[in-house]
């Protein structure tokens, strides 16, 4: 998993532990729940974006989710569980060594981490991207879609 990507970021909040454990955290729970939302459009349909109370969530919020991923991950046959269950181990981590709670900015790090989980999902395993693109590239040529 590649973390170094996270340093080019500015920000003084994801600069700290508890910044880098949310940023994660938002990327394990947001690939998640897309996967959760099946074929349905809106990642507004996955049961775990109903369950967070998007701007005002607090860290024993998200530690809350945090302990679910083992049963989520099972239930809902998530891909690259292994590289999932990394991303929360390091957020948990993280959450442990950091002692600011999130306010604002922890809200804004982890709904844009959230949001955009597939991307920085690829960040941290950028094999995985090409391996995903070329088996969609078949799966286009061969009318699989």
């Amino acid at each position: 998993m590649n973390l170094d990507w996270l340093n080019e970021f500015q920000d003084p909040y994801l600069q700290k532990p508890t910044g880098k454990g949310i940023f994660l955290s938002g990327i394990a729970l947001g690939f998640i729940a897309s996967c959760q939302k099946g074929k349905s459009k809106s990642i507004a349909d996955a049961p775990l974006f109903k369950k967070l109370p998007f701007g005002k969530l607090q860290k024993r919020d998200i530690k809350r989710q945090l302990a679910d991923i083992p049963v989520m991950l099972k239930a809902y046959e998530i891909p690259y569980s292994y590289e999932i269950t990394n991303i929360a181990n390091a957020a948990g981590e993280l959450l442990l060594t950091g002692s600011e709670e999130m306010g604002i900015d922890g809200n804004f790090i982890f709904s844009l981490a959230f949001l955009n989980a597939w991307k920085y999902f690829y960040l941290l395993y950028p094999d995985h991207q090409k391996k995903d693109q070329n088996q969609m590239e078949t799966m286009e040529e061969n009318h699989e879609f």
